[in-house]
Parts: C-alpha cells; structure tokens; sequence
C-alpha cells in the first residue's frame, strides 16, 4: 500500500515536525513502509492552492497514492470545496 503523508503549518515560523513524528509514528506502527511525505510549511489552509497539496492531489490521481494520512483534517482541507474534491467518488 502507498501511503502519503501530508503536513502542513500556516506560517514559516512554525514546524511540521510534530504532525510528521506523529505520522510517522502511526505508520511504522501499522508496518506501512511505502510512505511519502508532502509537506506545506507557512502555507493557509484557506489558500485553494498549497505546492505540496496540488503535487499529492496530482499523485493520486495518477493512482500513484492508495490512502491519504494527515494529522488532523484541517490540516489538508477546510473549504467544503477542497473536502469535496478529496473525498473519493462513489459508484
């Protein structure tokens, strides 16, 4: 299974480290080794376009990711639209 991890903090001065540690954490705890990391440091969350975002959702799309990991939700989507878009399609 490929997982992604996403991190993100809204300004230069703070870290990602925690949500990373933490993250990383759960994925060793579960066995997960396929695992890459995509992180925004001192990007909003109200921007509709994040670097790393925009890369992850790129990935996924190309079925390059199985399962999306973040620290709390939030952190990857707090427009309605983003969460919208993220959530998978349902047949």
């Amino acid at each position: 299974m490929r997982i992604a991890l996403y991190a993100r903090v809204s300004t230069k001065d703070q870290s990602c480290e925690m949500q990373l540690r933490d993250l990383r954490a759960y994925c060793h705890a579960r066995g997960f080794t396929d695992v890459h990391e995509y992180i925004d440091a001192g990007v909003s969350g109200a921007k509709e376009s994040r670097p790393e975002l925009n890369r992850l959702m790129d990935d996924a799309r190309k079925r390059k990711v199985d399962v999306v990991v973040c620290w709390r939700f939030d952190r990857f989507a707090r427009s309605v639209t983003r969460r919208s878009i993220s959530e998978p399609a349902h047949n």
